[in-house]
C-alpha cells in the first residue's frame, strides 16, 4: 500500500459515510482498490479483537476483501447494500476462535442493528492499554519501511487500533499517513541524517498524536459525565473565540450540529459519525454569508474534505469585528438578560458565553464557563425582582471576568518559569512529588504518565506563551489530564479529597485540585530496598531510564512520608545518584550496589523519620 492510498482512503471513509449507493460495499471497494479496503478492514476488525495477533487478521481480511470482488460482479448478492461496520462483523462473526476469545458470542448471535450496538458496546469496553511500550530504533524502522512499505503500514495501522479501539477510523488513517511522511523523508537520507532527522521530527509527531488523542478522549469524557451542554458550552467558546466575526444565531447553529457528531463519535459508532461530521463540514462551508465574513473558516474550507474539520479544529481567532466593543458590560444589558432567562435560561447563558467568548480569545473555556455559573446563580437569585440590575450588581461583586482571567495567566507565567527553570526531566519529576502527595494511592505507572503528560503540556503550552494563547492551551489540556484520571481510575479508592474533586462541576475541578494538601491520613509503607530501584540496571546512558528511576526513587519517598520536605528529597536523591555513579564505575556493579543499597535505605529512613 503506497500512503498515497492511505489519503485516498480517508476521503473514502467520508464519502462512504454519506452514500446512499444501492451497492455501498462495490462503491466502497472500487474507490478504495485493493490495499485501501483491506486497510480500512483492517482498521474495523483490529479495533474489536484487542488479544488478536496480525497473523489472525489475514483471513478475515480476506473474506472482506472478496465480498468486495463478489459485489463488484455482474450478478452482485442482495446484501450488497448493506454498510461496511456490518461488512467487517460479518468477518468478525466467521471465527468461531476469535468470537469466542474476544467474548463476542452474545454479539454475533445478533443481525442489523442490534449486532451493530452489541458491538459498539463492546468496543467501549475494551481496556486502555496504558503499559509502558518500547520502539523499534529509527534505524531498524527505516529498514523495515525500505523493505516492506504495505507491510509496515499494515503493522503500524493494526497495533495503533488496537491501542485505540475508540478512535475515529479517520483519525487513525490520518496519523498514518503523517507517520508515514516523517519516514519518507527521514529514511531516504544517509544513515546519520536519517538519525538527526528522525529525533528531529519524531517527537513533534509523537506530541502531535498524543494531543489529537488526548483531545478526543477527553471531550468524550465530557459528554459522557456531564452531557450535550457541557459539550455545548465549550464548543460555544471554542468557536466563537476562533471567529468573532460569526453571528450568535449563526454560531449556535454551527455548534449545534458539532454537538450532534459527539455522542456517535463517542459511543463507537464510526459510521454514523462520520455520517454527521460530513454534514456538519458541508453544512459549514456551504454558508457563504459567514464565509465571507470568516477569514480563517474560508481558508479551511478551501482544503480536501479530509482536512477540513482538523483545519478548524487548529484554526487561530480571526480578527474581531471593529464595531467590537472591548469589554461586555453585563449590567448595562440585564433587563434583557432576565427576560430570556426566565423563559429559556439556557439561551440566556448561551448569549452571554458568546459575548465574552468573542472579546476573549485569551481566555480559558474553564475560566469563562466559572465566570458563567456564577452569573447563573446571580440571575436565578435576581431576575424575578424588581431591582434586578441592583442585585446583580451585589451578588457579583469582586467577579469581574477580565479580573479572574488575568490572575489565570499570571499562574501559568509562574508556572512556566518554573518549567524554564527546572528543565524537563526536574520539572517532570516535581509534578510526580505533587501528585503523589495528594493521591498516593495511585499506583506508580498511573502517576508517571501523569507527570509525563503534565511534563508536556507545559513543555507545549508555554512555548506558545508570546502569542496569547497560553491560558487557553494549559487550561484545557491540564482540565482534560485531571479529568482522564476520575475516569480512567477508580477514583474513589485513593482519597475522599480526590473523590471529591472528581464529583465537582466541570469547570472547577483544575482548582479543586489544586487546592488540596498531602494526604495526612495515608499509612505509608515501609523504606526498605525495594523502594529505590538500585542495581546494575542504572549503569546506563539512555536519559529515559535514568529519568524513569528517578522517578520511582520520588515515587517511593513520598509515599513513605507525604508531607517530605523539598530538602530531604534532594538530599536523598543527591546520595542516591552519588552512589550510583560510584557503583557505576566499579568493575563489579552488582556487588557494589548489594553492599551499598542497604546503608542508603537506612541512612534515608533516618533522615526522614526525624
Amino acid at each position: 500500500m503506497q500512503w498515497l492510498d492511505v489519503s485516498c482512503l480517508l476521503t473514502l471513509f467520508i464519502l462512504s459515510a454519506g452514500a446512499q449507493s444501492q451497492n455501498q460495499v462495490c462503491t466502497v471497494f472500487t474507490e478504495a482498490k485493493k490495499d485501501g479496503f483491506e486497510a480500512m478492514a483492517l482498521v474495523g476488525l483490529a479495533q474489536n479483537l484487542p488479544d488478536s495477533l496480525l497473523v489472525d487478521m489475514v483471513p478475515l481480511v480476506q473474506q472482506a476483501f472478496s465480498m468486495g470482488v463478489l459485489c463488484c460482479s455482474d450478478e452482485p448478492p442482495k446484501d450488497c447494500n448493506r454498510d461496511v461496520a456490518d461488512l467487517f462483523q460479518s468477518a468478525v462473526c466467521s471465527s468461531e476462535t476469535l468470537v469466542e476469545t474476544s467474548n463476542l458470542t452474545h454479539c454475533c448471535e445478533k443481525t442489523g442493528s442490534e449486532r451493530t450496538d452489541c458491538f459498539v458496546d463492546h468496543k467501549a469496553k475494551i481496556p486502555r492499554d496504558l503499559s509502558f511500550t518500547s520502539e523499534s530504533p529509527a534505524a531498524d524502522q527505516c529498514e523495515d519501511f525500505k523493505k516492506d512499505r504495505k507491510g509496515f503500514i499494515e503493522r503500524f495501522i493494526f497495533r495503533f487500533s488496537k491501542r485505540n479501539p475508540m478512535l475515529p477510523p479517520h483519525v487513525i488513517l490520518a496519523i498514518t499517513k503523517a507517520y508515514g511522511e516523517v519516514l519518507a523523508t527521514c529514511c531516504g537520507k544517509e544513515e546519520a541524517e536519517a538519525q538527526t532527522c528522525f529525533q528531529t521530527k519524531k517527537p513533534t509527531f509523537q506530541y502531535a498524536v498524543r494531543n489529537r488523542v488526548n483531545e478526543i478522549k477527553a471531550l468524550c469524557i465530557t459528554q459522557n459525565k456531564y452531557g450535550d451542554r457541557i459539550v455545548k458550552a465549550k464548543k460555544l467558546i471554542q468557536y466563537s473565540q476562533k471567529m468573532p466575526q460569526a453571528s450568535f444565531p449563526e454560531m449556535s447553529s454551527i455548534v449545534d450540529k458539532i454537538v450532534m457528531t459527539t455522542a456517535p463519535c463517542c459511543s463507537g459508532d464510526m459510521v454514523t459519525c462520520m455520517k454527521w461530521r460530513k454534514i456538519l463540514m458541508d453544512e459549514v462551508c456551504g454558508n457563504r454569508s459567514v464565509l465571507s465574513r470568516v477569514a480563517g473558516l474560508k481558508a479551511c474550507c478551501k482544503e480536501h474534505a479530509i482536512d477540513r474539520g482538523s483545519c478548524v479544529e487548529a484554526m487561530k481567532p480571526d480578527a474581531k469585528p471593529e464595531s467590537l466593543s472591548v469589554y461586555y458590560d453585563l449590567h448595562t444589558h440585564i433587563a434583557q438578560i432576565c427576560l430570556t432567562f426566565t423563559k429559556t435560561p439556557d439561551a440566556a447563558l448561551a448569549q452571554l458565553i458568546y459575548e465574552i467568548s468573542v472579546r476573549h480569545p485569551e481566555s480559558s473555556q474553564q475560566v469563562i464557563l466559572r465566570f458563567v455559573k456564577e452569573a447563573e446563580q446571580a440571575f436565578l437569585r435576581c431576575c424575578q425582582r424588581e431591582d434586578q440590575a441592583g442585585c446583580v450588581k451585589t451578588a457579583m461583586a469582586g467577579c469581574d471576568i477580565n479580573k479572574k482571567i488575568t490572575e489565570e495567566i499570571e499562574y501559568y507565567k509562574k508556572m512556566c518559569a518554573a518549567e524554564a527553570t527546572l528543565k524537563d526531566d526536574n520539572f517532570e519529576k516535581s509534578m510526580i512529588v505533587y501528585y503523589t502527595r495528594i493521591m498516593p494511592q495511585a499506583s506508580f505507572a498511573q502517576l508517571h504518565m501523569v507527570s509525563q503528560t503534565l511534563a508536556d503540556v507545559f513543555h507545549g503550552c508555554c512555548n506558545d506563551e508570546p502569542n496569547g494563547f497560553l491560558l487557553p492551551c494549559a487550561e484545557e489540556k491540564l482540565t482534560n489530564i485531571l479529568d482522564a484520571i476520575c475516569n480512567d481510575y477508580d477514583y474513589s479508592s485513593f482519597n475522599p479529597r480526590i473523590a471529591h474533586c472528581c464529583n465537582q462541576s466541570y469547570s472547577t475541578r483544575r482548582p479543586c485540585f489544586l487546592a488540596l494538601h498531602p494526604d495526612a491520613d495515608f499509612t505509608p509503607p515501609g523504606l526498605v530496598s525495594n523502594t529505590f530501584p538500585m542495581g546494575p540496571e542504572l549503569c546506563t546512558d539512555d536519559r529515559k531510564k535514568l529519568l524513569l528511576s528517578g522517578k520511582r526513587l520520588l515515587y517511593g519517598l513520598v509515599r513513605h512520608k507525604t508531607n517530605i520536605t523539598e530538602d530531604h528529597l534532594k538530599t536523598i536523591s543527591a546520595n542516591y545518584h552519588a552512589m550510583r555513579e560510584m557503583c557505576c564505575a566499579t568493575e563489579d556493579h552488582g556487588a557494589c550496589f548489594t553492599q551499598e543499597a542497604p546503608k542508603l535505605v537506612s541512612e534515608s529512613a533516618k533522615l526522614v523519620n526525624v
